[in-house]
């Protein structure tokens, strides 16, 4: 396992590389990466092939760090925007490391969905690693660059447009009646970013039916995306009918081997479901997964 997750940084640093000299220069490229621990995790880039602008969805395990660092490096080492979806830590810990100890990197601008501490407290389980939750909150205490955003929120980075659609505010909480179920994951940011043509909704690790359903409601077809991240990993995630109204050509599901085939986890069913729609789908045992974002 060990040998395999060296070859597979190796292939993702080349891969990054590639990414900056041998695609067109017009455009952005998308790019979902593996995590080197071995687990689940969830990490991706845009990157403008004109501008140099980069941006970063979550980062991954604490045991992705190096990895990671390695694809922001290759990439030019500013980070324009950082989205961190939630706190768990195989979603945050890699910027929480990158936060504290930069080495290098520049990060203009961190967006994080606005979970209290006691709110969080009040709900946790063992697995829901409260330790990177605390550091998170520990190092951005006094920062100046995150802002925490708000179903509803709308703005540009380049020529790209983000929506957020769902976060951790008191609309969610009012729809739950302040008690939000698995609150640790359905705090998500789901959002959707769109250039000129395409267009890509992340769901985080958000999966309850009842706020698929509320996202239905609210949004219906503009929900339709060419890509979209499969929430939670895949696995046990939101329902079939949602999936339908996305309607994506192509699925990322943040997830190895074991998870998408595991007799214990519902990804392959998932899996499944697109294909027989005629949806692409990656997972890690392709990664890095790279697609032209226009």
């Amino acid at each position: 396992m060990a040998k395999f997750y060296r070859v597979l940084v190796g292939i993702g640093i080349i891969a990054s590389l590639c990414l900056t000299s041998c695609t067109s220069t017009q455009g952005w490229v998308l790019t979902q990466y593996g995590d080197y621990s071995g687990s689940q995790g969830m990490f991706y880039t845009f990157k403008n092939q004109e501008t140099g602008a980069l941006i970063i969805v979550d980062g991954g395990n604490a045991g992705n760090e190096q990895y990671a660092r390695h694809v922001i490096q290759a990439n030019g080492g500013h980070v324009t925007a950082w989205f961190l979806t939630h706190y768990h830590g195989d979603h945050v810990s890699v910027f929480n490391a990158v936060y504290k100890k930069p080495d290098g990197i520049k990060i203009d601008k961190v967006y994080a969905t606005p979970l209290e501490w006691e709110s969080f407290e009040a709900v946790y389980q063992y697995w829901d690693t409260p330790e990177t939750f605390r550091e998170f909150l520990d190092i951005t205490a006094e920062a100046e660059n995150v802002e925490f955003l708000q179903s509803g929120d709308s703005f540009e980075i380049d020529d790209l447009h983000i929506d957020i659609l769902s976060a951790c505010d008191a609309r969610l909480k009012e729809f739950y009646s302040n008690e939000v179920p698995d609150l640790p994951n359905n705090c998500s940011l789901v959002f959707k970013i769109s250039g000129q043509e395409d267009s890509i909704l992340f769901c985080g690790d958000a999966h309850q039916d009842s706020l698929a359903d509320q996202l239905i409601e609210r949004y219906g077809d503009t929900l339709r995306t060419e890509y979209v991240q499969t929430g939670h990993h895949g696995n046990n995630s939101f329902p079939e009918y949602f999936y339908d109204i996305v309607a994506p050509k192509e699925a990322f599901f943040d997830a190895p081997e074991w998870l998408m085939t595991g007799e214990k986890y519902t990804a392959e069913e998932l899996k499944a479901y697109f294909e027989e729609r005629g949806t692409r789908v990656y997972d890690y045992r392709t990664a890095p997964n790279w697609v032209k974002f226009r």
